[in-house]
Parts: C-alpha cells; sequence; structure tokens
C-alpha cells in the first residue's frame, strides 16, 4: 500500500452479521466479491449492536453515551464527524443513504421518518450528502440533501430497489471526482436490514427449505419456520449487495482511482435471526455483534498486514480513527476511539488493548416498545476469547468463544468460573471509568466467598 493519502470509499449495510459470507464459511450464499477482501482484516466488532447509536460512534469517534445513546437519537448539536476531519486535511467528502442519527424529536409529528427532512447544519458537514433518515421499504425509497455543487436537491423516490440506486449515485460522484483530489465517501444501504426483501432474482436463488440453521437457533418450530423464511431473503439481499459492491470495484478499474483507494467494507450491527431464540439486534451474542471489517484496495483485493496479529477487536469507535490513519492522518487525541491502521501500515503504531467495550445504553423506551431490547446493559469480549455482559444489578452472561464459539453455555453464574468472572468485570470496571460511563456494577464478590 503506498503511504501517500490514499481516497477512502466505506460502503455499510445494516444488520449485515460477520456469519453471512460465504468466504467466512456460509454454504448458503456466494458473496465472491467481498470474500476478496478477507484478508488480515476479517471481522469486527459492533460495540453497541443498534443502528443510532453505532452510527453516531461511527461518525464522532465517542461512545454512545457520550454522543447517540439510543435507537432514534440525534447527534448532539455541533458534533465533529469525520467529514470535518477529512475536509480539513483537504478531502472532498460525500454521503450517500441512510443516516438515521438526526432524530425523531426532529420529526414532524405523525410523519414517516422516511420523509424527514435533515436540515443542512444536521449532515455532518459533508460537501455532498443525498440520504434519508430512516427507511424501510427497499423499493419506496426517498432522499433529498445537496450535491457536489452545493444545490439544494428536493426529495425525490428513488427509481429502483434501493441498494442498486443507491450505488448509482455513488458511481455517478466517483465519475466526477479529478484525479488529483483526494476523496471520502460513505454509502450506507439499508438492506440486508428486516422487512427482507430483495430484488425478484435474487430471491429466487434461495427457499426457506434449504437453509441452514446454526446450531444455536432452537429447535422450536415457531422459530425454525420463521428464521428459515427470513434468512431465505436475507441471503438474497447480501447478495444483491455483493454484486453493487463489485460494480464500485468494476467503477474504480475502469478510472485512475483505483491506484489511490481504499475500501472498508462493513456494517453497523448483525442479525440474531433465531440464533438464542432471538431475533434482529441489540444482544451482546455473536451474531449481533461480529460484523465483517475489510480493507481492501481499489482492484478489490484485501490488504496485507504488517503485524501478527488481527485486528478482530476492531470496535465502532475505532472505525473512525483507523480511517484516519490508512491516510496518515492523526485523529484528534479527545475522541475516544483507537487506530488501528498500524495493521496495515507499516509507519503506524498498533494499539495495545486486549478487549473491546460493549453497551446498549438506552434500549428503545423513549420511543417505544422494541421485540429485541427491553433492559440497559454492558459487557466485554476480550482477544483472549472470553465475554461478559452485565444488567442492571447482576452478571447476565459469560462465555468461553474458544471452547464455545456458538455461546450455549452461560458461565455467568456458575460458581466454578468467579476468578474468571472477577477478571472480566475488573475488565467492565476499567472501561467504564476510562470512558466517563456511570453505569453501575454488580456486585459480585459474595459469589468468590470461601
Amino acid at each position: 500500500m503506498a503511504t501517500s493519502r490514499p481516497n477512502i470509499l466505506w460502503i455499510f449495510g445494516d444488520q449485515h452479521r460477520a456469519q453471512a459470507l460465504s468466504g467466512l464459511g456460509n454454504p448458503d450464499l456466494s458473496t465472491p466479491v467481498i470474500d476478496r477482501m478477507i484478508g488480515a482484516s476479517r471481522t469486527g466488532i459492533s460495540g453497541s449492536p443498534l443502528c443510532s447509536p453505532f452510527r453516531g460512534s461511527l461518525l464522532t469517534g465517542y461512545y454512545p453515551h457520550r454522543c447517540v445513546p439510543g435507537h432514534d437519537y440525534g447527534l448532539p448539536e455541533g458534533s465533529k464527524t469525520i467529514a470535518d476531519y477529512f475536509r480539513e486535511a483537504g478531502y472532498r467528502t460525500a454521503y450517500f443513504g441512510k443516516w438515521h442519527v438526526d432524530g425523531a424529536e426532529r420529526r414532524v409529528a405523525g410523519s414517516s421518518p422516511a420523509l424527514q427532512h435533515v436540515v443542512r447544519d444536521r449532515r455532518g458537514g459533508f460537501d455532498t450528502w443525498i440520504a434519508y433518515e430512516l427507511n424501510n421499504s427497499q423499493y419506496d425509497c426517498w432522499v433529498h440533501g445537496h450535491d457536489d455543487s452545493d444545490s439544494e436537491i428536493a426529495g425525490y423516490k428513488l427509481p429502483g430497489y434501493e441498494t442498486d440506486s443507491l450505488t448509482d449515485l455513488l458511481l455517478q460522484h466517483l465519475q466526477r471526482q479529478p484525479p488529483e483530489q483526494p476523496f471520502f465517501a460513505a454509502l450506507s444501504v439499508q438492506p440486508p436490514h428486516n422487512p427482507y426483501v430483495a430484488p425478484p432474482e435474487y430471491a429466487a436463488r434461495h427457499t426457506p427449505e434449504t437453509v441452514q440453521l446454526r446450531p444455536n437457533v432452537p429447535p422450536i418450530e415457531e422459530i425454525q419456520k420463521r428464521t428459515r423464511q427470513d434468512l431465505a431473503s436475507y441471503y438474497a439481499m447480501i447478495e444483491n449487495l455483493d454484486w453493487n459492491v463489485g460494480r464500485v470495484f468494476d467503477a474504480l478499474r475502469s478510472t485512475s482511482l483505483a491506484e489511490n483507494t481504499l475500501v472498508i467494507y462493513f456494517s453497523d450491527h448483525g442479525d440474531m435471526h433465531g440464533s438464542q431464540g432471538r431475533i434482529w439486534k441489540s444482544a451482546p451474542w455473536e451474531e449481533a455483534i461480529r460484523v465483517p471489517f475489510l480493507v481492501a484496495d481499489g482492484h478489490g483485493n484485501a490488504l496485507q498486514k504488517f503485524r501478527d496479529r488481527t485486528p478482530d477487536l476492531i470496535n465502532h469507535v475505532d472505525i473512525l480513527p483507523t480511517t484516519l490513519g490508512l491516510c496518515g492522518i492523526d485523529a484528534p487525541s479527545q475522541i475516544q476511539g483507537a487506530d488501528y491502521s498500524g495493521y496495515f501500515r507499516p509507519d503506524r503504531a498498533v494499539p495495545e488493548i486486549d478487549s473491546a467495550y460493549l453497551q446498549i445504553v438506552e434500549p428503545g423506551r423513549k420511543w417505544g416498545y422494541a421485540t429485541d431490547r427491553e433492559r440497559p446493559w454492558r459487557g466485554v469480549v476480550t482477544r483472549d476469547g472470553w465475554k461478559y455482559a452485565i444488567l442492571e444489578g447482576q452478571p447476565w452472561v459469560m462465555y468461553n468463544l474458544n471452547d464455545d464459539p456458538y455461546e450455549t453455555v452461560n458461565l455467568a453464574l456458575n460458581g466454578d468460573y468467579h476468578e474468571q468472572r472477577s477478571r472480566l468485570q475488573g475488565l467492565l470496571a476499567d472501561w467504564i471509568e476510562r470512558t466517563g460511563d456511570e453505569f453501575k456494577l454488580p456486585d459480585i464478590s459474595w459469589w468468590s466467598m470461601e
């Protein structure tokens, strides 16, 4: 990789779990383009597996309790985003697709979030911003914003399937980029988020009967039936996304941009799809928190690493400083994320971090009931293969992921593991203190008494 400042593309879907890639062992779908990006970097962590909190941390480098605490909350006024940092470094910036950090409090009462107008100073400082706040209808997607000539764009309906049409917008933008002007652009698509609706030609490839369920989906007919139906369309949506990622690389290769562009593929969180008997996200299990984190050159080839370890603990707050670091730009010292770019650039340091911090701060009570979240929680996942999460007042789950990758044996209240539990609670206490969180740890001292 060249050490000059490259162009950067973010491409991310919504609710795309790491377990849903053929290159990471899933036989139920084919993702050849994204698979080529798998190399030194394979997966990362969605430290807050819920749309708005992840996106707030992604854009600012701060944890949700310091930024966007819950679903449908907005970015705090005056927040600096990655667009501001790139613009200060001489880059042009652009954002296309789902935003979901304007906040429900700015929504006209009774109106659809799909038509929510995000005003200019709520668009994160991007030079080009053609997006929408929140939409759950892949063939009825409306966007608005401003283009690279600074002209305001009134709301209009995309002409086709959301992922295809948003990719079209990105490709048109790339065609207008002068080779001498560095750029940062983000493509954020709602698929494969529910409702699970794929283009017919992709949907025809998958049937519920042929879907292979993960071993931690319980043998309950109602759960298995729903999971098979959802996964068949979910996989079709991901295959369509894979095709569109291929279109982006084709466009880069057809220009001079491929030689000095890096592409980062990730997701805001995963999707439980029946594992542990759960649906959607907002939980500490691997299907919800484990996401792709892939870095490739402009030809679609995975970047090679310069360090022995892999950056599999890169968290949502770390993506901003890591992206800047890949361009040789130091992130501001006050942000909370860590820079993992040293795995890919020999001139950058690698952070000595042995765990990632997990949290659901506001489970959604402000904006109504949600099936997948009811109580706040905090947790850690460690480099040596342990996971620990707590609710208010009690341990919740603890797993040895090395021996139990499907998280079938919960050790959180097993007295034989009190020393491990104490170690993990110590790590969690350290994260809470260092990040300025106010979550109260449960008292576990009596479990360790002889």
